[in-house]
């Protein structure tokens, strides 16, 4: 028999597989680069939205609970809101069951009336004014504290989904987000490897120790984008169905929904009759206290005007910028208070978009479920650093390093082949 270290085996570059998608890896990955890190940071920064806020309540939140007060009725407290802060328009509030929580509206700038009057300064420009959460006593209906931590999460989430830059941004991070998906794909062709053995496992599971930060950050690359790949291509799909229409509505026929609702709502809803007087607000409050016992919260949408004929009420143990936890949304006739009956297929709707966007943004496994997107959030992050570090690196190498580099290549190339 021959020996391998006598006669050893032609060297062999490259597949032609590996070597297109190593090229398509790069220069998608540098085109795409800015736009993806941009998405992916917003993204993991959205996920923790609910708790960041309820930190920047404050003390605010809570109050001294007078003795022998009640509460004041919803339409008391909004209306001391509007005398208090008259550039600002409500259009929801959120009421709790414990006594000393305070009582929560969230509001507009409303838009100036004179069209050449001056528009609001800084972010939020436009007919939808700047958001904010203001705190009132519910005895006294004094505001006793507010936070612009909405319009931030409000800015992020559009950086996120069109880079604040309309349809066109939003045709770009769609763009970009495909993009991803094909990288994150060709990166699981680039990492695997051509063999498996023992060293080649190593290589491709673990961070070797007592190396240079160069090889640290291709490993950091490699490693780490492996063990977030599934999960990163799930989220990824999630976006693109909310990106893109026509994958909306393909997710909503495939699950038993329908691609689109308001056509048929209309209908089922009650028509403004001027004779009729709605409800007060406590009656929805109270009947969804009772209908829902591990509610804690109620949060219910304030109409813009008096033909509005439906009312969004919320209720459950919490209720966060987009997540409800062990509760329910409802559609309510302000007339009766009965939960308008709208079709399944309506229904369904609303409960495949909710799902998709929970699994968008880690809501689908409470605390757990968000610290793992997060940390699936910071690695697809930094993803598009780690690569152009590679990138770069390579790039500036003198030519004695490179081939000192090609050399240590060869000579493991040729150590692993005697092995097998």
């Amino acid at each position: 028999m021959e020996n391998k270290k006598t006669n050893p085996k032609k060297k062999q570059g490259k597949s032609l597989t590996k070597r297109i998608t190593g090229w398509l890896h790069l220069w998608l990955g540098l085109v795409s680069g800015i736009i993806v890190l941009t998405v992916t940071l917003s993204g993991t920064v959205f996920v923790f939205c609910d708790e960041i806020i309820d930190w920047c309540g404050g003390s605010a939140k809570y109050i001294e609970v007078p003795a022998n007060t009640k509460k004041m009725s919803p339409e008391e407290l909004l209306v001391q809101f509007q005398q208090q802060v008259p550039d600002r328009r409500a259009f929801y509030f959120d009421t709790y069951k414990d006594a000393d929580r305070s009582f929560r509206v969230a509001s507009a700038t409303k838009p100036p009336e004179d069209k050449n009057a001056a528009k609001p300064k800084g972010k939020g420009r436009g007919p939808r004014g700047v958001f904010a959460y203001h705190y009132l006593n519910p005895y006294t209906g004094k505001v006793v504290g507010s936070t612009k931590s909405y319009e931030f999460f409000y800015v992020v989430a559009h950086i996120h989904a069109q880079l604040l830059a309309g349809k066109f941004g939003k045709t770009v991070v769609g763009i970009a987000s495909i993009i991803f998906f094909i990288q994150l794909i060709g990166g699981l062709i680039l990492w695997w490897p051509k063999k498996w053995n023992k060293t080649t496992r190593t290589t491709a599971f673990k961070i070797k120790s007592g190396t240079k930060w160069r090889r640290k950050n291709y490993d950091f690359h490699n490693v780490f984008g492996f063990y977030s790949l599934l999960p990163a291509v799930f989220i990824t799909i999630t976006g693109l169905i909310m990106a893109y229409k026509v994958l909306t509505d393909l997710t909503q026929e495939a699950f038993g929904g329908i691609a689109d609702p308001h056509k048929i709502t209309e209908k089922y809803e009650p028509k403004f009759d001027p004779e009729k007087k709605a409800l007060p607000f406590i009656d929805f409050i109270d009947r969804n206290f009772k209908e829902v016992p591990e509610a804690k919260q109620i949060r219910m949408s304030v109409p813009r005007n008096d033909s509005s004929t439906v009312y969004n009420v919320v209720a459950a143990k919490f209720i966060g910028l987009k997540s409800i936890t062990k509760g329910k949304s409802r559609e309510v006739n302000k007339y009766s208070g009965d939960e308008i009956n709208y079709p399944k297929e309506v229904q369904m709707h609303e409960v495949i978009e909710h799902m998709n966007f929970d699994l968008h943004v880690g809501y689908w496994g409470g605390m757990f479920g968000k610290i793992f997107t997060f940390v699936i959030g910071i690695i697809c992050t930094s993803l598009p650093v780690t690569g152009f570090l590679i990138w770069w690196g390579r790039r500036n190498k003198s030519p004695k390093k490179k081939k000192e580099i090609k050399n240590i290549h060869q000579q493991r190339k040729e150590h692993h082949e005697q092995l097998v």
